[in-house]
């Protein structure tokens, strides 16, 4: 009887464990499939790295060679031979992370992933991209025909390495989430464009702000939500470009009453996404050479979205980083000139609120008379679950949205262009800064402070895109729907720019232009003190070299240090707040791993966020300030009087004092581990739980030029412009490869850490390469 119950119980269980092996949980394969031996991640190869291929194409005559970091040199007869080539490799080493994206923005990401993509298809699917990049594309034929025909050839360098590729090859992301690759369009570029667009330029804050603007004293407001600095290092080192007059329509609106409750959730902003670039004339250097560097601040996974490579045709020389389904330099150098970008953050997300009729919620006021939306089905196709339907009503602004009571018309200037890939096309060609901008004429989204230096000597910086020219007392938050938008835009010339300034040095970090208002967007809760830490350190060299550029890119001087000691000296005179406050009164305020002091300016920083987000809540309002503009504020003032209340700023000192010295005292482990303050994690392009990569032993903050916290420096790129030669050194974080079984997954992640910069092979002749691992020829089928 014991062999039968035991024998039940077994066929039960297994029976139990077959069933449950066999599911598909949220998107990802089933683990019986993942473990088969034949088909499952043990049946993964890793690409043959050593032997030399030669490839039978129809785009005959490119040559690659793939260094031991992974970086492809490709010499091509011609720009489609090498545009053939690019496809190739990028494909190679990073499709599934072309097609995440490409999908993603389609609003078919459901499709790869299953149910946990429909909620980014709910969103991106009525933007329909990709009935708009198909136009984009179809329009290069008689726009440019060279550059259709060369996104042509990049698309069957694509699709030839992805058709060719045996299965125990592909990339293991396609098991785990088992789905097969597909065919690559020519027009993705375009929807590779609207991503990053969407990274850098998609707001859903102006609710927030629209509250502020309605509930908060102008005396208040100036104090803890500038729209303007003072006593600020701009991009712009004197204001230049014409003036010009705001649009008078579409102008300043009200939403809420002084007591009304703000129920609406705006999506999260990630306010360490930026980036570093500066470049420094002769002058200032000890060889007479321009220096410029570039280091991108994004949201750090792997692999991120660069990927380096060398071009070579006869029509062109170019080195730097990629974004792969993009085939040109998004940053780097030809052989005349180099730049680099930072993201401009500028307003071009618009939010305008309307007037509906109660008696039918399709009609809107428009220009003096009732409107009528138009509407539109959508099907999200789920893999491995049912379709779920979709709908969006559009007017004339775009899409019309709803959330907590609150409708508005939704405008995303991005959307309307493209223009940004035919930037690129003529950028990586252009001999020196008329032909530079030139280029950036042509450039739209998103929009970016491209630092140039060039072999004469020359350095400049333009903040390029399309600006929309704001209504007159725009203030940041949302617009009037009653009448029809705007359609004008700043036009090129008038777009802060410089050239050869006195000063001899130019970078941005993600400030302010200059003292205009038509560039809001995160104004209000921009970082003072990293532009400020670089303008500093710029200002005072004379001697500089590369080095001192890869010095700089490490710093984790964090100068809001000084502000806080000069908080102890106001409010405590000759008084101690405690053995931790009188460390950082002796500290030099750098933000080292595994020091006490770095570990409890954490928490002072946790506690002055906190403290913001009481006065937020005493104005009754969402937003809360900046941690610049909150310490700004306990610095410079004592009291600000308002009807119905008041903001002392030692009461709230006092609070932050008790908050942090709480903070610190409640975390245990990074007392005993103060290191572990500053360590993060790297994880998976599709945060894949136990594939994320952990990292200590850096410092740095969202204040520091290094910057480590909700972002990090994804690549970093310094280039020595000399007189008849460029030399440039890069480092990617995570490597080439987004394979995870790769060796060269995460090669650079050490390097990346100490900042040990690899020296580029910028050559034009293939036999002078050195530290090539393979070679891959394409000739004629």
């Amino acid at each position: 009887m014991k062999r039968i119950i035991f024998t039940a119980i077994f066929f039960v269980l297994a029976g139990a464990w077959i069933y449950f092996t066999s599911l598909h949980y949220s998107g990802l394969n089933s683990l019986q499939n993942l473990a088969n031996y034949n088909a499952g991640l043990l049946s993964k190869k890793p690409l043959d790295l050593h032997h030399p291929q030669t490839i039978k194409t129809s785009f005959e005559g490119a040559e690659l060679s793939i260094d031991t970091l992974g970086i492809p040199h490709i010499f091509g007869k011609d720009m489609n031979a090498m545009a053939y080539a690019i496809g190739y490799m990028h494909a190679r080493d990073r499709y599934f992370q072309m097609e995440l994206m490409a999908y993603s923005m389609m609003g078919r990401l459901a499709e790869i992933l299953g149910e946990p993509g429909v909620r980014s298809d709910r969103h991106w699917r009525p933007f329909e991209m990709e009935t708009r990049a198909m136009a984009l594309f179809d329009s290069l034929k008689l726009t440019n025909p060279d550059l259709y025909n060369y996104l042509n050839a990049y698309e069957k360098g694509v699709n030839a390495y992805i058709s060719a590729e045996k299965v125990p090859e592909r990339d293991p992301l396609y098991t785990v989430w088992h789905y097969s690759p597909g065919t690559w369009k020519a027009w993705y570029v375009f929807l590779i464009q609207w991503y990053m667009s969407s990274d850098l330029t998609y707001y859903d804050d102006y609710v927030n702000r629209q509250e502020v603007l309605d509930k908060v004293p102008d005396s208040v407001r100036k104090a803890l939500y500038p729209a303007q600095t003072v006593e600020y290092p701009y991009i712009i080192p004197v204001a230049g470009g014409s003036k010009r007059t705001p649009l008078p329509a579409n102008g300043v609106v009200s939403l809420f009453q002084p007591s009304q409750v703000n129920n609406y959730q705006s999506a999260p902003v990630n306010r360490s996404l930026g980036s570093n670039n500066w470049v420094v004339g002769t002058s200032r250097t000890r060889s007479k050479v321009v220096l410029l560097s570039n280091d991108l601040h994004l949201m750090l996974v792997s692999p991120n979205i660069f990927y380096e490579m060398q071009l070579v045709c006869k029509e062109v020389h170019v080195y730097g980083y990629s974004i792969p389904g993009v085939p040109v330099i998004v940053t780097g150098h030809n052989g005349k000139i180099a730049w680099g970008i930072t993201n401009g953050e500028w307003d071009v997300t618009e939010q305008y609120m309307l007037k509906i009729d109660s008696a039918n919620k399709n009609n809107y006021w428009l220009d003096g008379k009732w409107q009528t939306m138009t509407t539109k089905d959508f099907t999200i196709n789920v893999k491995d679950k049912a379709p779920v339907k979709t709908t969006a009503r559009y007017t004339v602004f775009g899409q019309y949205k709803e959330k907590e009571g609150i409708g508005y018309g939704l405008k995303w200037h991005p959307l309307q262009s493209g223009g940004a890939v035919q930037a690129f096309w003529k950028l990586i060609r252009a001999a020196g800064w008329n032909d530079f901008r030139d280029a950036l004429r042509l450039y739209d989204y998103p929009a970016q402070n491209f630092v140039y230096g060039d072999l004469d000597g020359n350095i400049g910086i333009i903040c390029a895109g399309k600006m929309p020219i704001k209504p007159a007392n725009y203030a940041g938050g949302l617009l009037d729907g009653k009448v029809s938008p705007g359609r004008d835009y700043v036009p090129f010339d008038s777009l802060p720019q410089a050239f050869n300034p006195a000063k001899d040095y130019l970078f941005s970090a993600n400030q302010e232009p200059g003292p205009d208002q038509y560039y809001f967007s995160s104004r209000w809760f921009s970082d003072l003190y990293r532009p400020r830490r670089i303008d500093e350190l710029l200002s005072t060299g004379s001697q500089l070299t590369w080095e001192d550029m890869r010095t700089m890119q490490l710093d984790v001087s964090d100068i809001s240090v000084a502000d806080c000691k000069k908080l102890l000296v106001k409010y405590g005179k000759e008084k101690s707040f405690g053995a931790n406050w009188d460390l950082l009164m002796k500290w030099d305020g750098k933000i080292t791993p595994g020091t006490k002091e770095s570990t409890f300016f954490r928490s002072f920083r946790q506690a002055t966020r906190a403290i913001a987000k009481e006065m937020a809540v005493q104005l009754g309002v969402k937003a809360q300030p900046s941690f610049d503009q909150t310490i700004n504020f306990l610095l410079h003032t004592d009291t600000l009087t308002y009807t119905g209340g008041r903001l002392d700023a030692r009461y709230y000192f006092e609070r932050l004092v008790k908050a942090a010295d709480s903070i610190y005292a409640g975390n245990k482990q990074y007392q005993q581990s103060p290191a572990q303050a500053y360590s993060f994690n790297i994880p998976q392009l599709t945060f894949l739980p136990g594939f994320e990569k952990s990292v200590n032993g850096i410092g740095g903050n969202d204040n520091t030029i290094n910057v480590n916290y909700g972002a990090h420096p994804v690549i970093r790129t310094v280039v020595e412009l000399k007189a008849g030669a460029i030399r440039s050194w890069m480092v990617n974080a995570t490597g080439q490869t987004g394979r995870m079984n790769d060796n060269r997954y995460f090669q650079q992640l050490q390097a990346w850490k100490e900042n040990r910069l690899h020296e580029t092979q910028f050559v034009s002749d293939p036999s002078k390469l050195s530290s090539i691992q393979q070679k891959i020829a394409f000739s004629h089928e």
